[in-house]
């Protein structure tokens, strides 16, 4: 996996003056989970790359399926614990690289027939990382298309896998990864509801820890759940 260079981490300051917004509103959007970041030793840092893609995804709409167009037209949420089934939850991956938990991955979404062509699939994936690591720190990773297919993509869904020992996944801390959420979805804005739902969640005071102890497919469920309500509880 490529490294991650300092110049494509971004302070608070440097994302505002990107988008040419104010310090203020950039930091509005990071606690609603707005805008994908990490938070590292305290300070919130944004990986250009990602930033880009996010940039991208919020002009271009493609949806595929009725789910997206519902999820799109009718409904200003979604719940990240329906898009997980126990069958797409490998809580002991066998890959010992990125290579290889990517592709372990899409072979999971492939078996689940989540997409349509796995050798695409992978491909895009490694292509995605070879821009810029999509692990955010603290020990999680959100690999995904860099714009969501509806032509390998055939519905809105999350593949978990979990690495005990950790994998060095070129993450923004520099640390290892130990949680991989593969995010699938056809349309780019069904994606963003899913990155900033996600994004919530675990920016809830020990949730990362928690998901990271979890052993059992069906705790991993439970745990979104309990995060939605978490969310829910909060507004």
């Amino acid at each position: 996996m490529q490294g991650v260079s300092m110049k494509e981490i971004l302070t608070l300051q440097e994302v505002a003056e990107y988008l040419q917004l104010s310090d203020k509103t950039i930091l509005k959007m990071v606690k609603s989970g707005e805008i994908p970041c990490a938070k590292i030793a305290n300070q919130w840092r944004f990986s250009k790359v990602m930033l880009d893609d996010w940039i991208t995804a919020k002009m271009e709409v493609i949806p595929q399926n009725d789910f997206s167009r519902l999820v799109e037209k009718e409904f200003d949420f979604i719940q990240i614990s329906r898009l997980i089934d126990e069958s797409s939850i490998l809580p002991e991956l066998k890959g010992t690289t990125g290579p290889q938990v990517i592709t372990e991955l899409a072979e999971n979404a492939y078996k689940n027939e989540l997409i349509a062509n796995k050798e695409e699939f992978i491909k895009k994936l490694l292509e995605r990382e070879q821009i810029t690591s999509t692990s955010i720190g603290q020990g999680i990773a959100l690999p995904h298309l860099r714009k969501p297919c509806g032509t390998i993509v055939t519905e809105p869904k999350i593949v978990i896998g979990k690495s005990t020992e950790g994998i060095d996944f070129s993450s923004m801390d520099g640390k290892k990864t130990y949680i991989f959420l593969l995010l699938l979805s056809d349309s780019e804005v069904v994606h963003l509801k899913i990155l900033s739902k996600l994004s919530q969640i675990l920016s809830i005071n020990g949730n990362i820890d928690k998901l990271k102890k979890i052993k059992e497919p069906k705790e991993f469920i439970k745990f979104f759940i309990i995060g939605e309500q978490q969310i829910n509880n909060k507004e």
